[in-house]
């Protein structure tokens, strides 16, 4: 079989048999979704790059060597499948970006951009509130399309300003957005619904915006527009009418998941894969003929699909890796190493947890290899076990800071290489600040709800 169709293949049937796995109760079904869980990741082992593969690579070895001298490999087959449910979202939700490209919101957010930002204040503001509005459905893939989208004439002299906006806005999505991948790995581990994350979440972020409009407030200056950047072919009452549409649809998309998860016995980590299935052919049958939106369909599986091997990788692996250390006796360790230090309170726990996640995320360890062992570990311990949804924003809030402040993190690597400069300054000189001051205000949210709770 071709290799270009065997990687978007496997990775599509190991979404769809984690779907299937919700329905049909048997065995058989978990085994298949570990097979094609291995087949994803040693197809895309040959096109991962350097760092990704040496890390993938430790992990499945470390795990290996785990599982062989304890459980077995047959429990590290069947330790693949970890966090596949929270990959079916990462496959699936991107597929609401066919009918976003398709009807030109992206042009129309354009529009409305040359027509409106006249300072850098409100360029930092405006690409901050749609990356955190359009990226909490297309997610990481918005970051890329938004940079291209202001590196006009008149913004390019403001490289920096549009990426501590692009980076600040994913972020503040990251804590709310039941699209992203950080979100569904709360959800399924802590006994808490997105119903619950989702009020705390938007809220920070909602803070986190105007927290960013006083760090940047100092600095704003008038923008030169340059006329010839601007769109004369749509107007701005059109542009506005159809933003406004998309935002209507993003909020009845997201009423519809909360529906279904209060209606159905079903996680949300279910709901959403299948939701946006059903809408992106739904909506995409808008814009295009049924014969053009099967090619679109065909050039996402093509195109986005192995475009997506490190983070699949990363994830499988990870999972795998968190797998064997909780058979090893990793839960014992993480309790042990907190009563070793005292540490039987929540609000002393999460302030500690917020070291141990940056420290090994500025030495390079992924944020989701430590998140999915504390997320394992602590889902199951007694001490917690009446402080999950307090726990789990706090873990929430705790990846956010790795997320814009570590110059290793996904986020950060993309924009330095989108803006032509290094991790350090996109990630910590430009955002540790900032991302530890909203932190600071989220656990005072968390104390709040602590003792109101």
């Amino acid at each position: 079989m071709n290799r270009t169709i065997i990687r978007p293949l496997s990775t599509l049937l190991m979404g769809s048999t984690y779907l299937l796995s919700e329905f049909v109760q048997a065995e058989w079904v978990s085994i298949l979704v570990s097979l094609f869980a291995l087949t994803t990741i040693v197809t895309y082992m040959p096109y991962l790059k350097r760092i990704p593969f040496i890390l993938i690579s430790a992990l499945l070895g470390s795990a290996f060597l785990i599982f062989i001298f304890g459980d077995g490999l047959w429990d590290m087959f069947l330790g693949l499948n970890t966090n596949v449910s929270v990959l079916a979202i990462f496959i699936f939700v991107p597929l609401l970006s066919i009918p976003i490209k398709q009807g030109r919101y992206l042009e129309y957010l354009e529009t409305v951009f040359n027509h409106y930002i006249k300072t850098t204040g409100q360029l930092y503001t405006y690409v901050k509130i749609a990356l955190m509005g359009v990226g909490s459905v297309m997610n990481l893939g918005t970051v890329p399309i938004m940079y291209q989208l202001t590196d006009t004439a008149s913004y390019q002299p403001y490289r920096m300003i549009r990426v501590r906006a692009l980076g600040r806005g994913f972020a503040m999505a990251f804590m709310w957005s039941p699209y992203f991948i950080s979100v569904a790995l709360i959800l399924s581990y802590f006994d808490v619904s997105w119903i619950q994350i989702f009020p705390i979440g938007l809220s920070m972020a909602i803070i986190g915006v105007f927290l960013g409009i006083l760090f940047e407030r100092k600095q704003s200056m008038p923008i030169e527009i340059n006329s010839t950047t601007t769109d004369e072919t749509i107007s701005v009452k059109e542009a506005k009418r159809k933003l406004i549409e998309l935002l209507v649809i993003i909020l009845c998309l997201t009423a519809i998941i909360m529906t279904i998860e209060y209606m159905v016995d079903l996680s949300v980590l279910t709901i959403i894969p299948l939701i946006a299935i059903v809408i992106s052919a739904g909506w995409g049958l808008v814009y295009e003929r049924p014969r053009d939106l099967i090619k679109s369909y065909g050039q996402f599986t093509q195109e986005r699909l192995p475009a997506m091997g490190n983070e699949l990788s990363l994830f499988i692996s990870a999972g795998a890796f968190g797998a064997a250390i909780l058979s090893a006796g990793a839960s014992e360790w993480i309790i042990d190493f907190i009563n070793y230090f005292g540490i039987s309170h929540i609000l002393v726990l999460i302030p500690v947890l917020l070291i141990i996640v940056n420290v090994l995320s500025f030495i390079g360890v992924h944020p989701i290899i430590t998140m999915t062992a504390l997320a394992i570990t602590l889902s199951a311990s007694p001490i917690f076990a009446d402080d999950h949804l307090l726990l789990s924003f706090g873990l929430l809030a705790n990846w956010m800071v790795s997320v814009i402040g570590s110059p290793f993190s996904g986020l950060n690597l993309l924009l330095s290489g989108l803006a032509n400069s290094n991790p350090v300054a996109v990630g910590p000189r430009s955002n540790l600040l900032f991302a530890l001051t909203l932190w600071f205000v989220c656990y005072l949210t968390i104390c709040v709800l602590y003792f109101v709770l």
